[in-house]
């Protein structure tokens, strides 16, 4: 029992999601509240504060379902709402469901990349990377109404399934429900498929089929769009229209987020506390949110490229996959940020937390110091989000 997987990933997670927890909870007491549109869709209950920001409106589309005057909210796949609508159907707030549903996926998310870690590295780079994930920066979002803790556990659970488990079937049904969570989903049809490409004479060249299932997710989420709103592509439109994402230049991106980061740094560095006590929605949070972009993105594009040195060949697709996630944004920017919610976008990209755990896994100083600062700065984070401040 001393080295099971069940042990330590249940003690890291309780651990963790507690941490994060007690971080929201006294800066709920003690920050003062927020003025403006700190919410885009109410969420009210006991765990509002969980349901900030895009949790509203997951909230709404659990309760009222893809409303016909409301086409904005397609930009949010249906996967997480209808398990919190589910869930709620049992009693309770569905703010509630939320968190649960976030907590369970979280806890299989941490599984699943223990035992691709352990398979692959072993047992010491299997806890680091769990460490390095479940206290990371942005991990406070694992314990909210968002998609990131379910849409790791699937996405990491197909790719555990087909390469510890070696199920394909599995892996392509898992991939499918990914990809109706978020629409990245069907990128893993390029780890998946550089996986069956390893091992075609294991698996056999018609179990390639299962692979292809994984789409089937974007694909049923486009037809109810059709049959709903009759256009298919509503959700990428309203993507631009509402949140004005758009194709971008990636040097444009890179130009723009250096500039702003540059603005945004000195919030951080003249008045630090404004951080926590500037109670307009747009004030010092909001803007020293491009400097934390810019840290975020350059701090995964050292580890993608450290991965090219560390990684096995045979996890050259999970690097691919990793690093379209990472990149996304730079090619498809965000209008009130150029990298907005990139810091919360790279939980996705799990296969860059292998690198992570296999650096720190050679020093305990490193990683103890590492889980020191990454924990601070994930409760200052944590603070900012659940009083309705801009994280990410």
């Amino acid at each position: 029992m001393r080295n099971s997987p069940w042990t330590f990933v249940l003690t890291i997670f309780v651990l963790s999601r507690l941490f994060f927890f007690g971080a929201g909870f006294v800066a709920v007491t003690h920050m003062p509240p927020l003025f403006g549109a700190g919410k885009e869709v109410p969420a009210p209950g006991f765990w509002d504060p969980w349901a900030s920001m895009d949790g509203g409106w997951y909230l709404e589309i659990a309760s009222s379902g893809y409303e016909l005057q409301k086409p904005e909210s397609t930009a949010f796949f249906p996967l997480f709402p209808m398990l919190v609508r589910v869930g709620a159907g049992w009693g309770g707030e569905p703010a509630l469901w939320g968190v649960l549903v976030s907590l369970v996926a979280t806890f299989f998310a941490l599984y699943f990349l223990y035992r691709i870690a352990e398979k692959y590295y072993g047992l010491k780079v299997a806890r680091a990377t769990v460490l390095t994930f479940a206290f990371f920066p942005t991990a406070f979002f694992l314990n909210a109404v968002y998609t990131e803790a379910l849409f790791v556990a699937l996405s990491a659970g197909s790719f555990w399934a087909a390469a510890v488990r070696r199920d394909l079937l599995l892996a392509g049904v898992l991939g499918a429900l990914a990809a109706a969570t978020r629409n990245l989903g069907v990128l893993l049809l390029i780890p998946l498929g550089y996986e069956w490409l390893s091992s075609r004479r294991e698996f056999g060249w018609w179990r390639a089929l299962y692979i292809g299932i994984v789409p089937a997710g974007l694909v049923g989420y486009m037809t109810f769009l059709w049959a709903r709103f009759g256009d298919p592509l509503v959700t990428m439109k309203q993507q631009s229209a509402y949140w004005s994402r758009e194709p971008t230049n990636p040097l444009t991106t890179l130009r723009e987020a250096w500039t702003l980061a540059g603005l945004g740094i000195r919030y951080i560095l003249d008045d630090p506390t404004s951080l926590f006590f500037d109670q307009r929605f747009y004030g010092a949070a909001f803007y020293a949110s491009r400097t934390v972009d810019l840290a975020f993105l350059l701090l995964f594009l050292i580890l993608i490229g450290v991965g090219l040195a560390v990684l096995p060949n045979r996890l050259l697709g999970l690097w691919m996959y990793a690093s379209i996630l990472v990149l996304y944004p730079l090619f498809w920017a965000g209008g009130w940020s150029p990298l907005m919610s990139l810091p919360r976008f790279v939980l996705q990209a799990f296969p860059l937390f292998f690198i992570f755990g296999y650096l720190l896994s050679y020093s305990r100083p490193a990683l103890y110091l590492w889980l020191f600062v990454s924990a601070g700065l994930g409760a200052v984070l944590a603070a900012l989000f659940v009083t309705g401040r801009w994280v990410a």
